[in-house]
């Protein structure tokens, strides 16, 4: 109860310090400064994205989370090095942005731990079965779904997951 009670302080915290159209980087900044000034908050991992598809770009900063994945036209999977920053609350802060190219061909893939550690497993280990996941060439958003919950056993996890995957669609005219 307490951790659920933690998170939703967490989120109600990123939405409002998101909104304020900062970088990755600096909104972890702010929100780790929220949650460092807090009594008994627990440290929280996080991943944020900021996406241009004007420019076909994606921004990260992490605070202890998992790196994105990206699935290509050709479906291999690339880690991207996203510098891993500190957990949220510690109050150490040391975000950095890490900025990457995207083509509509391409799918980005953002998940919890939940889907890639196994208990005894090194995380790299880990990390390395979802880059070897094989997906289709040219597989959609929903195909990208269901061959990552499928092949890393997701319905056999030892956490929750959460998996989000996400594709730039260009606008014509």
């Amino acid at each position: 109860m307490e951790a659920a009670v933690d998170m939703n302080a967490y989120r109600s915290s990123l939405r409002y310090i998101a909104s304020a159209d900062l970088p990755p980087h600096r909104v972890l900044r702010q929100l780790d400064e929220v949650a460092s000034g807090g009594p008994d908050r627990r440290p929280a991992t996080c991943l944020i994205g900021q996406i241009d598809p004007n420019r076909g770009q994606v921004t990260f900063a992490g605070a202890g989370h998992l790196p994105p994945a990206v699935v290509d036209g050709q479906g291999r999977t690339t880690l991207l090095p996203v510098q891993v920053g500190p957990p949220l609350g510690t109050g150490l802060g040391g975000y950095e942005p890490a900025t990457y190219r995207l083509d509509s061909a391409q799918t980005l893939l953002l998940f919890t731990d939940g889907l890639v550690e196994r208990r005894g497993e090194d995380i790299d280990e880990s990390l390395h079965r979802l880059a070897d996941v094989g997906f289709e060439a040219g597989s959609g958003v929903e195909d990208v779904l269901d061959t990552v919950l499928a092949r890393l056993d997701a319905g056999h996890a030892e956490d929750d997951v959460a998996v989000l995957a996400a594709q730039l669609h260009h606008r014509c005219g």
